[in-house]
Protein backbone atom coordinates (compact mmCIF):
# COMPACT_ATOMS: atom_id res chain seq x y z
CA UNK A 1 0.00 0.00 0.00
CA UNK A 2 2.75 2.14 1.05
CA UNK A 3 4.70 1.76 -2.28
CA UNK A 4 1.45 2.15 -4.27
CA UNK A 5 1.09 5.48 -2.51
CA UNK A 6 4.95 6.58 -3.14
CA UNK A 7 4.16 5.75 -6.93
CA UNK A 8 1.34 7.95 -7.59
CA UNK A 9 2.54 10.53 -5.58
CA UNK A 10 6.39 10.56 -7.70
CA UNK A 11 4.08 10.58 -11.13
CA UNK A 12 2.03 13.35 -10.25
CA UNK A 13 4.81 15.70 -10.20
CA UNK A 14 6.10 14.28 -13.42
CA UNK A 15 2.40 15.01 -14.99
CA UNK A 16 2.64 18.49 -13.73
CA UNK A 17 6.11 19.16 -15.79
CA UNK A 18 4.73 17.53 -18.52
CA UNK A 19 1.58 19.82 -18.32
CA UNK A 20 3.80 22.62 -17.74
CA UNK A 21 6.09 22.29 -20.20
CA UNK A 22 2.58 22.15 -22.66
CA UNK A 23 1.63 25.52 -21.70
CA UNK A 24 4.78 27.15 -21.66
CA UNK A 25 4.92 25.37 -25.32
CA UNK A 26 1.74 26.85 -26.36
CA UNK A 27 2.29 30.37 -24.70
CA UNK A 28 5.56 31.01 -26.80
CA UNK A 29 3.92 30.09 -30.22
CA UNK A 30 0.64 32.01 -29.15
CA UNK A 31 2.99 35.18 -28.55
CA UNK A 32 4.79 35.05 -31.26
CA UNK A 33 1.80 35.38 -33.39
CA UNK A 34 0.05 37.88 -31.69
CA UNK A 35 3.13 40.02 -31.48
CA UNK A 36 4.10 38.88 -34.79
CA UNK A 37 0.47 39.72 -36.34
CA UNK A 38 0.50 43.41 -34.68
CA UNK A 39 3.81 43.95 -36.26
CA UNK A 40 3.06 42.60 -39.92
CA UNK A 41 0.11 45.01 -39.83
CA UNK A 42 2.03 47.80 -39.14
CA UNK A 43 5.26 47.52 -41.02
CA UNK A 44 4.45 44.93 -43.79
CA UNK A 45 7.95 44.89 -44.98
CA UNK A 46 9.38 42.07 -42.13
CA UNK A 47 7.54 39.48 -44.88
CA UNK A 48 6.21 37.30 -41.92
CA UNK A 49 2.24 36.85 -43.02
CA UNK A 50 2.21 33.81 -40.72
CA UNK A 51 4.12 34.32 -37.77
CA UNK A 52 6.21 32.96 -36.52
CA UNK A 53 6.80 30.57 -40.00
CA UNK A 54 7.42 32.37 -43.03
CA UNK A 55 4.66 31.92 -45.57
CA UNK A 56 0.81 32.84 -45.29
CA UNK A 57 -2.07 31.38 -43.91
CA UNK A 58 -4.18 29.33 -46.71
CA UNK A 59 -6.34 26.92 -45.90
CA UNK A 60 -6.27 23.73 -48.42
CA UNK A 61 -7.85 20.67 -46.98
CA UNK A 62 -8.63 18.11 -49.76
CA UNK A 63 -7.95 14.50 -50.53
CA UNK A 64 -4.16 14.85 -51.21
CA UNK A 65 -3.82 15.12 -47.09
CA UNK A 66 -4.79 11.55 -46.69
CA UNK A 67 -1.63 9.94 -47.91
CA UNK A 68 0.21 12.36 -44.72
CA UNK A 69 -2.93 10.75 -42.28
CA UNK A 70 -1.95 7.42 -43.40
CA UNK A 71 1.18 7.57 -42.47
CA UNK A 72 0.64 9.67 -39.06
CA UNK A 73 -1.21 6.52 -37.89
CA UNK A 74 0.44 3.83 -39.07
CA UNK A 75 3.84 5.60 -37.30
CA UNK A 76 1.33 6.19 -33.76
CA UNK A 77 -0.27 3.04 -34.00
CA UNK A 78 2.67 0.55 -35.31
CA UNK A 79 5.78 2.97 -34.02
CA UNK A 80 6.45 2.51 -30.11
CA UNK A 81 6.29 -1.28 -30.83
CA UNK A 82 8.20 -1.87 -33.71
CA UNK A 83 11.35 0.18 -32.20
CA UNK A 84 11.13 -1.98 -29.51
CA UNK A 85 11.14 -5.55 -32.07
CA UNK A 86 13.49 -4.33 -34.78
CA UNK A 87 17.18 -5.34 -34.51
CA UNK A 88 19.49 -2.12 -34.42
CA UNK A 89 20.48 -2.23 -37.96
CA UNK A 90 16.56 -2.64 -39.29
CA UNK A 91 15.62 0.00 -36.71
CA UNK A 92 17.98 2.63 -38.29
CA UNK A 93 17.04 1.62 -41.75
CA UNK A 94 12.99 1.52 -41.14
CA UNK A 95 13.08 4.95 -39.29
CA UNK A 96 14.77 6.81 -41.77
CA UNK A 97 12.81 5.28 -44.83
CA UNK A 98 9.75 6.30 -42.50
CA UNK A 99 10.72 9.53 -42.03
CA UNK A 100 11.61 10.61 -45.84
CA UNK A 101 7.67 8.73 -46.37
CA UNK A 102 6.47 11.28 -43.59
CA UNK A 103 8.15 14.74 -45.24
CA UNK A 104 6.70 13.37 -48.75
CA UNK A 105 3.70 12.81 -47.54
CA UNK A 106 3.55 16.45 -45.99
CA UNK A 107 4.54 18.00 -49.39
CA UNK A 108 2.42 16.26 -51.41
CA UNK A 109 -0.37 18.18 -49.66
CA UNK A 110 0.55 21.03 -51.81
CA UNK A 111 0.43 18.37 -54.98
CA UNK A 112 3.57 16.43 -56.42
CA UNK A 113 5.09 19.61 -58.00
CA UNK A 114 5.87 20.90 -54.42
CA UNK A 115 8.68 18.32 -54.15
CA UNK A 116 10.74 20.03 -56.55
CA UNK A 117 9.16 23.39 -57.43
CA UNK A 118 10.98 25.26 -54.08
CA UNK A 119 14.50 24.14 -55.50
CA UNK A 120 13.40 25.83 -58.64
CA UNK A 121 13.16 29.41 -57.50
CA UNK A 122 14.61 32.11 -58.86
CA UNK A 123 16.36 32.70 -54.84
CA UNK A 124 17.96 28.83 -55.01
CA UNK A 125 21.10 27.40 -55.88
CA UNK A 126 20.14 25.57 -58.78
CA UNK A 127 19.95 28.94 -60.34
CA UNK A 128 23.56 29.54 -60.36
CA UNK A 129 24.76 25.74 -61.68
CA UNK A 130 24.50 26.79 -65.37
CA UNK A 131 26.86 29.89 -64.88
CA UNK A 132 29.54 27.61 -63.55
CA UNK A 133 31.92 26.79 -66.24
CA UNK A 134 34.79 26.44 -63.83
CA UNK A 135 34.03 24.92 -60.26
CA UNK A 136 37.43 26.45 -59.22
CA UNK A 137 36.60 29.87 -60.80
CA UNK A 138 33.35 29.89 -59.08
CA UNK A 139 34.94 28.40 -55.85
CA UNK A 140 38.21 31.32 -55.75
CA UNK A 141 35.80 34.44 -57.32
CA UNK A 142 32.74 33.13 -54.65
CA UNK A 143 33.24 36.16 -51.98
CA UNK A 144 33.69 38.45 -54.31
CA UNK A 145 30.78 38.03 -56.17
CA UNK A 146 28.61 37.37 -53.69
CA UNK A 147 26.52 40.38 -53.93
CA UNK A 148 25.02 39.16 -57.36
CA UNK A 149 24.08 35.41 -56.17
CA UNK A 150 20.76 34.61 -55.58
CA UNK A 151 19.42 35.25 -52.24
CA UNK A 152 19.78 31.63 -50.99
CA UNK A 153 23.47 31.14 -52.13
CA UNK A 154 24.31 34.96 -50.54
CA UNK A 155 23.54 33.41 -46.63
CA UNK A 156 25.66 30.03 -47.39
CA UNK A 157 29.29 29.06 -48.40
CA UNK A 158 29.79 27.78 -52.25
CA UNK A 159 29.61 23.74 -50.94
CA UNK A 160 25.91 23.48 -52.42
CA UNK A 161 26.27 25.27 -55.29
CA UNK A 162 29.44 22.57 -55.88
CA UNK A 163 27.68 19.57 -54.86
CA UNK A 164 24.57 20.10 -57.24
CA UNK A 165 27.12 21.46 -60.38
CA UNK A 166 28.97 17.96 -59.74
CA UNK A 167 25.83 16.03 -59.63
CA UNK A 168 24.60 17.78 -63.02
CA UNK A 169 28.14 16.48 -64.43
CA UNK A 170 27.64 12.94 -63.79
CA UNK A 171 24.34 12.92 -65.59
CA UNK A 172 22.03 13.92 -62.52
CA UNK A 173 21.58 16.98 -62.68
CA UNK A 174 18.25 19.20 -62.14
CA UNK A 175 14.93 19.68 -59.62
CA UNK A 176 14.01 16.12 -59.20
CA UNK A 177 17.18 14.28 -58.62
CA UNK A 178 18.54 17.29 -56.24
CA UNK A 179 15.38 16.67 -54.28
CA UNK A 180 16.11 13.05 -53.96
CA UNK A 181 19.30 14.04 -52.57
CA UNK A 182 17.74 16.54 -50.13
CA UNK A 183 15.17 14.53 -48.69
CA UNK A 184 17.55 11.34 -48.47
CA UNK A 185 19.98 13.61 -46.80
CA UNK A 186 17.39 15.24 -44.26
CA UNK A 187 16.17 11.89 -43.57
CA UNK A 188 19.59 10.09 -42.58
CA UNK A 189 19.78 12.87 -39.91
CA UNK A 190 17.42 10.46 -37.59
CA UNK A 191 19.55 7.58 -37.81
CA UNK A 192 22.61 9.50 -37.05
CA UNK A 193 21.24 11.52 -34.06
CA UNK A 194 19.93 7.87 -32.82
CA UNK A 195 23.52 6.05 -33.18
CA UNK A 196 24.60 9.13 -31.30
CA UNK A 197 22.18 8.96 -28.75
CA UNK A 198 22.90 5.10 -28.58
CA UNK A 199 26.81 5.10 -27.74
CA UNK A 200 26.04 7.34 -24.72
CA UNK A 201 23.11 6.46 -22.89
CA UNK A 202 21.77 3.33 -23.70
CA UNK A 203 19.99 1.45 -26.95
CA UNK A 204 16.50 1.13 -25.05
CA UNK A 205 16.53 5.44 -24.65
CA UNK A 206 17.63 5.57 -28.35
CA UNK A 207 14.37 3.03 -29.22
CA UNK A 208 11.59 5.16 -27.44
CA UNK A 209 13.09 8.48 -29.21
CA UNK A 210 13.06 7.16 -32.77
CA UNK A 211 8.91 7.61 -33.79
CA UNK A 212 9.59 10.80 -32.09
CA UNK A 213 12.49 11.90 -34.80
CA UNK A 214 10.50 10.12 -37.48
CA UNK A 215 6.95 12.08 -36.97
CA UNK A 216 8.69 15.33 -36.26
CA UNK A 217 6.75 18.49 -37.71
CA UNK A 218 10.54 19.33 -38.87
CA UNK A 219 9.74 17.56 -41.43
CA UNK A 220 7.62 19.76 -43.82
CA UNK A 221 11.18 21.24 -44.35
CA UNK A 222 12.78 18.60 -45.22
CA UNK A 223 10.65 18.25 -48.46
CA UNK A 224 11.94 20.01 -49.76
CA UNK A 225 14.32 22.79 -48.55
CA UNK A 226 18.61 22.80 -49.25
CA UNK A 227 18.72 22.80 -45.48
CA UNK A 228 17.71 19.33 -45.08
CA UNK A 229 20.57 18.45 -47.01
CA UNK A 230 22.44 20.43 -44.23
CA UNK A 231 21.12 18.69 -41.85
CA UNK A 232 21.95 15.38 -42.62
CA UNK A 233 25.58 16.24 -43.25
CA UNK A 234 26.03 17.97 -40.31
CA UNK A 235 23.93 15.05 -38.25
CA UNK A 236 26.65 12.36 -39.67
CA UNK A 237 29.41 14.28 -38.63
CA UNK A 238 28.66 14.91 -35.20
CA UNK A 239 27.18 11.64 -34.57
CA UNK A 240 30.42 9.91 -36.16
CA UNK A 241 33.02 12.30 -33.30
CA UNK A 242 30.31 11.33 -30.98
CA UNK A 243 30.41 7.56 -31.45
CA UNK A 244 34.49 7.95 -31.57
CA UNK A 245 34.45 9.39 -28.02
CA UNK A 246 32.60 6.33 -26.36
CA UNK A 247 35.56 3.99 -28.40
CA UNK A 248 39.22 3.59 -28.30
CA UNK A 249 42.26 2.89 -30.48
CA UNK A 250 41.53 2.44 -34.23
CA UNK A 251 37.56 2.40 -33.50
CA UNK A 252 37.77 5.66 -32.85
CA UNK A 253 40.33 7.16 -35.08
CA UNK A 254 38.59 5.80 -38.05
CA UNK A 255 35.41 7.47 -37.12
CA UNK A 256 36.63 10.72 -35.96
CA UNK A 257 39.28 11.10 -39.05
CA UNK A 258 35.41 10.66 -40.98
CA UNK A 259 33.34 12.36 -38.40
CA UNK A 260 35.61 15.43 -38.97
CA UNK A 261 36.09 15.51 -43.04
CA UNK A 262 32.38 15.07 -43.04
CA UNK A 263 32.16 18.01 -40.83
CA UNK A 264 34.02 20.29 -42.78
CA UNK A 265 32.14 19.05 -45.78
CA UNK A 266 29.00 20.38 -43.53
CA UNK A 267 31.11 24.22 -43.01
CA UNK A 268 31.49 24.35 -46.66
CA UNK A 269 27.42 23.80 -47.12
CA UNK A 270 26.17 26.09 -44.11
CA UNK A 271 27.99 28.32 -41.83
CA UNK A 272 25.89 27.40 -39.09
CA UNK A 273 27.00 23.89 -39.25
CA UNK A 274 29.88 25.89 -36.75
CA UNK A 275 27.87 25.92 -33.27
CA UNK A 276 26.59 22.15 -33.52
CA UNK A 277 30.47 21.25 -32.38
CA UNK A 278 28.83 22.86 -28.87
CA UNK A 279 27.41 18.44 -28.75
CA UNK A 280 31.32 17.39 -29.93
CA UNK A 281 32.58 19.51 -27.30
CA UNK A 282 30.19 18.18 -24.07
CA UNK A 283 30.39 14.49 -25.07
CA UNK A 284 34.14 15.34 -25.43
CA UNK A 285 34.10 16.83 -21.75
CA UNK A 286 31.44 14.53 -20.35
CA UNK A 287 34.01 11.59 -21.24
CA UNK A 288 37.30 13.49 -21.19
CA UNK A 289 38.35 12.53 -24.28
CA UNK A 290 40.15 15.11 -25.96
CA UNK A 291 42.34 12.86 -28.78
CA UNK A 292 39.24 12.02 -31.21
CA UNK A 293 38.30 15.62 -31.08
CA UNK A 294 41.72 16.82 -32.15
CA UNK A 295 41.83 13.96 -34.83
CA UNK A 296 38.25 15.20 -36.18
CA UNK A 297 39.41 18.70 -36.33
CA UNK A 298 42.41 18.08 -37.70
CA UNK A 299 40.13 16.49 -40.58
CA UNK A 300 37.79 19.20 -40.72
CA UNK A 301 40.75 21.59 -41.06
CA UNK A 302 42.11 20.06 -44.19
CA UNK A 303 39.04 20.19 -45.44
CA UNK A 304 38.58 24.00 -45.63
CA UNK A 305 42.48 24.45 -46.11
CA UNK A 306 41.70 22.64 -49.36
CA UNK A 307 39.13 25.38 -50.35
CA UNK A 308 41.03 27.88 -49.31
CA UNK A 309 43.74 26.44 -51.84
CA UNK A 310 40.82 26.77 -54.41
CA UNK A 311 40.85 30.59 -52.80
CA UNK A 312 37.44 30.54 -50.35
CA UNK A 313 38.69 31.38 -46.94
CA UNK A 314 35.70 30.34 -44.32
CA UNK A 315 35.98 33.27 -41.97
CA UNK A 316 36.13 36.19 -45.16
CA UNK A 317 32.88 34.04 -46.57
CA UNK A 318 30.64 34.60 -43.14
CA UNK A 319 31.94 38.01 -42.47
CA UNK A 320 31.11 38.75 -46.05
CA UNK A 321 27.59 37.08 -45.90
CA UNK A 322 27.25 38.55 -42.55
CA UNK A 323 27.54 41.96 -43.61
CA UNK A 324 25.07 41.50 -46.15
CA UNK A 325 22.40 39.62 -44.51
CA UNK A 326 22.41 42.98 -41.73
CA UNK A 327 21.96 45.04 -44.46
CA UNK A 328 19.10 43.72 -45.82
CA UNK A 329 15.70 41.85 -44.86
CA UNK A 330 17.45 41.97 -41.76
CA UNK A 331 17.22 45.69 -41.72
CA UNK A 332 13.80 45.39 -41.51
CA UNK A 333 13.33 43.33 -39.15
CA UNK A 334 13.09 44.18 -35.35
CA UNK A 335 15.63 41.81 -33.01
CA UNK A 336 13.69 41.90 -30.29
CA UNK A 337 10.54 40.30 -31.71
CA UNK A 338 12.95 37.86 -33.86
CA UNK A 339 14.38 36.86 -30.39
CA UNK A 340 10.93 35.53 -29.36
CA UNK A 341 9.68 34.69 -32.78
CA UNK A 342 12.37 32.58 -33.95
CA UNK A 343 12.14 30.32 -30.67
CA UNK A 344 8.65 29.91 -31.73
CA UNK A 345 9.21 28.59 -34.87
CA UNK A 346 11.93 26.50 -33.40
CA UNK A 347 9.49 25.05 -31.34
CA UNK A 348 6.91 24.19 -34.05
CA UNK A 349 9.18 22.29 -36.26
CA UNK A 350 10.23 19.97 -32.71
CA UNK A 351 6.31 19.90 -31.77
CA UNK A 352 5.19 19.75 -27.34
CA UNK A 353 6.44 16.43 -27.40
CA UNK A 354 10.18 18.07 -27.63
CA UNK A 355 9.48 20.16 -24.97
CA UNK A 356 7.65 18.04 -22.54
CA UNK A 357 10.87 15.57 -22.91
CA UNK A 358 12.67 18.48 -21.85
CA UNK A 359 10.99 18.55 -18.94
CA UNK A 360 12.40 15.63 -17.57
CA UNK A 361 15.43 15.31 -19.19
CA UNK A 362 17.94 15.65 -15.82
CA UNK A 363 17.99 11.84 -15.14
CA UNK A 364 19.50 10.97 -18.54
CA UNK A 365 22.74 11.21 -20.60
CA UNK A 366 20.85 12.25 -23.22
CA UNK A 367 20.95 15.61 -22.15
CA UNK A 368 24.42 15.74 -23.01
CA UNK A 369 22.93 15.99 -26.57
CA UNK A 370 20.31 17.84 -26.06
CA UNK A 371 20.94 20.56 -24.14
CA UNK A 372 24.40 21.01 -25.74
CA UNK A 373 22.03 21.83 -28.76
CA UNK A 374 20.03 23.89 -26.83
CA UNK A 375 22.91 25.84 -26.41
CA UNK A 376 23.77 26.20 -29.74
CA UNK A 377 19.76 27.07 -30.36
CA UNK A 378 20.13 29.65 -28.30
CA UNK A 379 23.53 30.94 -29.23
CA UNK A 380 22.40 31.00 -33.19
CA UNK A 381 18.86 33.21 -31.76
CA UNK A 382 20.89 36.24 -29.91
CA UNK A 383 23.39 36.53 -32.52
CA UNK A 384 20.55 38.21 -34.73
CA UNK A 385 21.84 36.67 -38.18
CA UNK A 386 18.88 34.45 -38.46
CA UNK A 387 15.61 36.39 -38.14
CA UNK A 388 13.00 34.78 -39.21
CA UNK A 389 12.87 31.72 -41.81
CA UNK A 390 14.51 29.31 -38.96
CA UNK A 391 11.92 26.30 -38.98
CA UNK A 392 14.04 25.74 -41.74
CA UNK A 393 17.26 27.27 -41.15
CA UNK A 394 17.53 25.50 -37.57
CA UNK A 395 17.00 21.91 -39.06
CA UNK A 396 20.36 21.03 -38.50
CA UNK A 397 18.99 21.36 -34.42
CA UNK A 398 15.89 19.74 -34.57
CA UNK A 399 17.06 16.40 -34.68
CA UNK A 400 19.19 16.61 -31.48
CA UNK A 401 16.33 18.88 -29.38
CA UNK A 402 13.76 16.12 -30.66
CA UNK A 403 16.22 13.51 -28.89
CA UNK A 404 14.59 14.53 -25.57
CA UNK A 405 10.99 12.88 -26.15
CA UNK A 406 12.78 9.67 -26.11
CA UNK A 407 12.57 9.95 -21.91
CA UNK A 408 8.56 10.73 -21.68
CA UNK A 409 6.39 7.74 -20.51
CA UNK A 410 6.08 5.00 -22.73
CA UNK A 411 2.11 4.75 -21.56
CA UNK A 412 1.77 8.12 -22.68
CA UNK A 413 4.17 7.80 -26.30
CA UNK A 414 0.57 7.38 -28.36
CA UNK A 415 -0.27 11.04 -27.19
CA UNK A 416 2.40 12.70 -27.91
CA UNK A 417 3.07 11.28 -31.31
CA UNK A 418 -0.70 12.09 -32.29
CA UNK A 419 -0.27 15.70 -31.10
CA UNK A 420 3.17 16.01 -32.93
CA UNK A 421 1.79 14.46 -36.35
CA UNK A 422 -1.60 17.23 -35.67
CA UNK A 423 0.79 19.75 -35.32
CA UNK A 424 2.35 19.11 -38.79
CA UNK A 425 -0.64 18.44 -40.37
CA UNK A 426 -1.88 21.56 -39.38
CA UNK A 427 0.77 23.65 -40.23
CA UNK A 428 1.18 21.53 -43.80
CA UNK A 429 -3.12 22.47 -44.90
CA UNK A 430 -3.00 25.94 -43.33
CA UNK A 431 -0.04 27.61 -43.80
CA UNK A 432 1.74 27.71 -47.24
CA UNK A 433 5.72 27.95 -47.32
CA UNK A 434 7.88 28.36 -50.23
CA UNK A 435 9.40 25.05 -48.78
Amino acid sequence: MRSGVTTAGSSLPRSRGFVVAGLCWLALVTTAYLWGTALVRAHPAIKLHAPPLFGHFDPRLGVRIVPAVIVALIVVALGPRATRRLPWRGLLLVSASSAAVWAVALAYVNGIDALTAPLERSTEYLRVVPQVSSVSDFVGGFVDRLRSFPLHVKGHPPGAVVLLTWLERIGLGGSAWAAALVIAAGACSVPAALSALRSISSVERARRSAPFLVLAPAALWIATSMDALFAGVSAGAVALVVVALTRSGIRSDLPAAAGGLLGGGALLLTYGAAPLAAIVAAVALARRRLRPVVIAAVAAGAVLAAAAVWGFWWPAGLEATADLYRSGVASNRPYSFFIVSNLAAFALAVGPAAAAGISRLFSDRARLLVLAALATVIAADLSGLSKGEVERIWLPFAPWVLLAAGGLPERSMRLWLVLQALIALGIAVFVRTPW
